[in-house]
């Protein structure tokens, strides 16, 4: 048996014998917390598989994009809107990881 099949049948037993004796909205949380590890490995993977020229070139689309005079105005509409919501004391502070995550302030 490969080493990294018994390694990863070690941590479903574990996982199992935890999610096992959780309340269900604990285990309801841990599904959730499960499926954003996985997605930030999907966006990982998607990361690598790209390459500098995908990313320029995308980047160079998001530019003409936001050049427009109608991005412009409908950006200028969302900041008006958020500095609105936040004079009305309706934002909350939020920090950052030191990776760089946000975090609840």
């Amino acid at each position: 048996m490969p080493v990294a099949t018994a390694i990863s049948q070690n941590h479903e037993q574990i996982l199992l014998d935890i999610v096992r004796v959780l309340p269900a909205a604990r285990a309801e949380q841990l599904v959730d917390f499960a499926r954003f590890l996985e997605a930030q490995i999907l966006s990982e993977e998607l990361l690598q598989e790209e390459d500098i020229v995908e990313i320029e070139r995308d980047n160079a689309r998001w530019d003409a994009l936001l050049a427009s005079d109608d991005s412009q105005a409908l950006l200028n509409q969302l900041a008006d809107e958020a500095l609105a919501e936040h004079r009305a004391g309706r934002t909350k502070p939020m920090a950052f990881s030191k990776n760089g995550r946000i975090e609840p302030g």
